[in-house]
């Protein structure tokens, strides 16, 4: 049967100091800034026509989004993710990564054949930030392909949000809950430790050298890569149809939120997916 997931719509990650992080992602990742309020400890920020990302800072006895406040929703901690970029871009953006006094760290993750060169980087709040390279013409599409963004010339060339890394202590029970409580597509899992990949669309598609495609990585949180690690708490959104994911959270028995058509649900390690109907 299909996944009724469809693809990554966005993130949100916490910061302690909200007026930094829009510095950072709006004049080292060259996003445009939709809202910013202060008072709720909110920022929102257009990654592309499908894609957000969201900085939340926390406040005591204040929820940043009064819809979720029954799921006790977070903004991810230490959250690893990776933005796609045009193969052609990498090296502009090590040198844009120089220019801003940002150390990065380069790891092939292809093959002699097919080499597949990722960048690695953080932003000021631990976050572990990823460049990786994507052929627009692959034929493993995802369901909003992204497209070239002519972004400020001191910011990185992105174009869209690749994947997430999440955390999970209790592996072997995750392994099995995110395909039957969600229908997230499995995809594989590595042989030399707890690290699942879920492809975010119909079917499992293998992962690597330039697919498009957008992806949920789950792992133990000793796992670690480039030095980073797997969030805690983060608060996901994937477009998804909405009425195929419900029934499964229903018998899953998680507590979740329904309205105006987005679903969210909160999982047992405590993170929150939220679940948009297709644009």
């Amino acid at each position: 049967m299909p996944s009724p997931i469809l693809d990554l719509a966005g993130i949100t990650l916490e910061v302690n100091h909200l007026p930094r992080g829009i510095r950072f992602y709006t004049q080292v990742l060259g996003l445009d800034l939709l809202d910013a309020d202060e008072e709720r400890g909110v920022a929102q920020f257009r990654v592309n026509e499908a894609q957000t990302l969201t900085l939340w800072k926390p406040i005591t006895r204040q929820a940043n989004d009064s819809r979720l406040a029954p799921l006790h929703a977070r903004g991810a901690s230490h959250l690893h993710y990776a933005w796609q970029i045009q193969p052609g871009d990498l090296d502009r953006g090590k040198a844009t990564l120089d220019e801003h006094g940002l150390p990065w760290t380069e790891i092939d993750l292809g093959t002699p054949e097919r080499p597949d060169p990722t960048v690695y980087f953080f932003d000021p709040f631990g976050h572990g930030l990823e460049l990786r390279g994507i052929n627009l013409a692959d034929e493993r599409r995802p369901t909003y392909l992204p497209v070239p963004v002519e972004r400020p010339p001191h910011a990185l060339p992105v174009m869209g949000l690749r994947e997430v890394a999440l955390a999970f202590a209790d592996y072997p029970a995750m392994r099995a809950r995110l395909p039957r409580a969600y229908g997230l597509a499995y995809a594989k899992e590595q042989e030399d430790r707890d690290f699942a990949q879920f492809t975010l669309g119909p079917e499992p598609e293998p992962d690597g050298n330039g697919t498009p495609r957008r992806w949920l990585y789950a792992w133990d949180p000793q796992v670690g890569l480039a030095d980073m690690f797997g969030g805690d708490h983060a608060l996901v959104q994937f477009y998804a149809r909405v009425d195929e994911v419900l029934p499964r959270v229903r018998a899953e028995g998680l507590p979740h939120v329904l309205e105006d058509g987005r679903l969210a649900v909160r999982d047992p390690e405590g993170h929150i997916f939220e679940f948009l109907p297709p644009l």
